[in-house]
């Protein structure tokens, strides 16, 4: 178990949702020395957050001003794909259309709403990519809203949209089908890890075998970094008055997501309220389980599929998602509230690679 760290409550700063993990790696990894290449990086705002990149040994010709408009374009086009925010982007027309007939859809859409209706599945409805309503009630979604908690019957309103199973999806040809006209998908719990993957592919796709790609707390790492080991991932003490590292975690290829409840989160009446909603009742998740860090290795798992994971597992709570977690043979580091201090719980996976 972990040393028990002293925790404060207090105001998150909304616009640094999730930065928490990305935020530790930057300022950790330069740190580890250099290689004789000059390695490139770059940063910039993406999804309300920030993504970082960090190629140790660029190939000739590639300079960083080349590689931020690769990177961004690579962005813009997942915005494009996936956005609540933009109104124009498939997702949103999607979201906008009240057919209950099929509705063609690209492949790359099509591949994240499948591995999100897998992951519901698979937590018997905590991660639903239908929440969408719910998010958006409490606050936490496009439209700005008052600190304040929904009334019953606006969250029992809400939850009647919610369902992933009102969703159908057909691989010949790639289309969807929902079985009410105002479902509304949200796919923001794998939109960090998606815009991972997809930076990962583009590097790969300039024949670049070591690199960091990170979305806020989502990060996809390949290869070594500047020191010609394997990638350190900082993982943040979950408190929201100051950031502090808890564990570092050694990783050569995979991906690493931290879900937690300390940064995007409002008080009222002396309770906090989380952005995680769980879909199976409308609530913000109340449990005192205040951070999940789920780690995939090697190059056949996606940060996708570990942002969604995490997102589940907080939802979950410190009994079910451990439990959950065990039973897939997940690497998971949860941190637990408790008292005034904190308590780390892994699973038997997380420990092997310890």
């Amino acid at each position: 178990m972990g040393d028990q760290i002293r925790v404060s409550r207090g105001r998150a700063n909304a616009a640094a949702l999730r930065l928490c993990v990305l935020v530790l790696l930057a300022s950790l990894l330069p740190a580890c020395g250099s290689r004789q290449t000059q390695g490139l990086e770059v940063t910039g705002p993406t999804m309300g957050t920030y993504f970082a990149v960090k190629v140790p040994s660029p190939p000739e010709g590639l300079d960083a001003e080349a590689l931020r408009a690769g990177i961004e374009g690579v962005l813009q086009a997942v915005n494009g794909e996936i956005s609540t925010y933009d109104p124009e982007s498939e997702l949103s027309r999607l979201n906008r259309n009240p057919s209950t007939d099929w509705i063609p859809i690209s492949p790359r859409l099509y591949a994240v709403i499948a591995e999100g209706l897998r992951i519901s599945a698979l937590s018997d409805g905590a991660f639903d990519i239908t929440v969408g309503p719910l998010v958006n009630l409490w606050g936490f979604g496009p439209e700005v809203h008052a600190d304040t908690a929904p009334a019953p019957e606006a969250i029992r309103s809400a939850l009647a949209r919610v369902g992933y199973g009102e969703i159908e999806l057909s691989s010949v040809p790639l289309a969807l089908r929902k079985a009410r006209g105002d479902l509304y998908i949200d796919l923001s719990a794998l939109g960090e890890g998606y815009g991972a993957d997809r930076m990962a592919a583009y590097l790969e796709s300039l024949g670049i075998a070591d690199y960091m790609a990170a979305v806020a707390g989502t990060i996809r790492v390949r290869g070594l970094n500047a020191k010609g080991a394997p990638w350190g991932i900082a993982v943040e003490v979950p408190r929201a008055d100051r950031r502090a590292v808890q564990r570092v975690l050694p990783l050569g290829e995979g991906s690493v997501s931290t879900s937690g409840d300390y940064r995007n989160f409002f008080e009222e009446g002396g309770r906090r309220y989380s952005h995680h909603i769980d879909p199976r009742t409308g609530e913000s998740v109340t449990h005192r389980l205040a951070s999940a860090t789920v780690v995939l290795s090697g190059g056949r798992d996606s940060a996708m599929t570990a942002d969604g994971l995490a997102t589940a597992l907080v939802v979950l709570g410190e009994e079910a998602g451990p439990a959950l977690a065990e039973s897939l043979g997940l690497a998971v580091l949860f941190i637990v509230r408790e008292g005034e201090g904190l308590r780390e719980l892994t699973t038997s996976a997380f420990d092997r690679i310890q």
